[in-house]
């Protein structure tokens, strides 16, 4: 029973977190006044106050949300979506969604498309939006947690995501280097292509994550990720 498992929650959560959680779940009945709050605001409340005692990690994902709360995928990922409306929404909130997307995936090469694993669906809607500014069409390519990405789009979106101090590193090195392309887009391109072929060599989870593991190093250490490819 799912009453069972809240009532062990409650009882070996701090005061600290009952408090918090009490708070969470207390805002939507007396925002605006009692009573008027939709029924997913107490939804989403009721979510971040389980997030507060443990219940369900921050990062859940939406099989995590059938499991826990026995609830259909669509309605997981329905109140991923309205949860995460209501949280930080700054740009900078959104470049750091986009960042843990990438720093976490699983990400694989599919022809001229790579496939990026995205669960969170606000930020999956954020990805496409970008995809599309870029000028590349992003209807049709994207279904569930899995994003097609092309390569050119992919590129750009890193560029965009690297820290201004670690673009500034990158151009120095490169201009040190004597390198006849010194734009941070041309070394992630040459990082994106050699780290496709040491996938497509290899087996297994391997396959998956060479690439991902790549993105994520160069959004965590910026030039010591790609200089190995510019000595090749």
């Amino acid at each position: 029973m799912l009453t069972g498992s809240y009532s062990n929650i409650i009882e070996v959560a701090t005061v600290a977190q009952q408090r918090e959680a009490l708070l969470i779940l207390l805002r939507p009945h007396i925002e605006p006044v009692f009573g008027a709050a939709k029924t997913v605001e107490h939804e989403v409340a009721a979510f971040n106050a389980l997030k507060v005692l443990g219940y369900v990690g921050h990062d859940a994902d939406e099989f995590d949300l059938v499991e826990k709360l026995r609830i259909t995928k669509s309605k997981a990922r329905s109140l991923l979506y309205q949860t995460a409306l209501r949280s930080g929404n700054s740009q900078a909130d959104i470049d750091e969604a986009l960042r843990k997307a990438l720093m976490t995936t699983r990400a694989v090469r599919e022809g001229a498309l790579y496939l990026i694993e995205v669960p969170d669906p606000l930020t999956m809607d954020r990805l496409r939006k970008r995809v599309r500014n870029y000028g590349f069409l992003s209807d049709g390519s994207f279904s569930g947690a899995i994003a097609k990405v092309p390569e050119g789009a992919l590129v750009r979106l890193m560029e965009d995501l690297i820290s201004d101090e670690h673009k500034a590193d990158i151009r120095r090195q490169l201009v040190k280097a004597g390198m006849p392309d010194r734009t941070v887009a041309g070394v992630i391109k040459a990082m994106l292509s050699t780290a496709a072929k040491k996938a497509a060599g290899e087996l297994g989870d391997q396959t998956a994550t060479a690439i991902g593991d790549e993105l994520g190093r160069v959004l965590r250490i910026g030039w010591e990720a790609l200089k190995s490819f510019v000595d090749k």
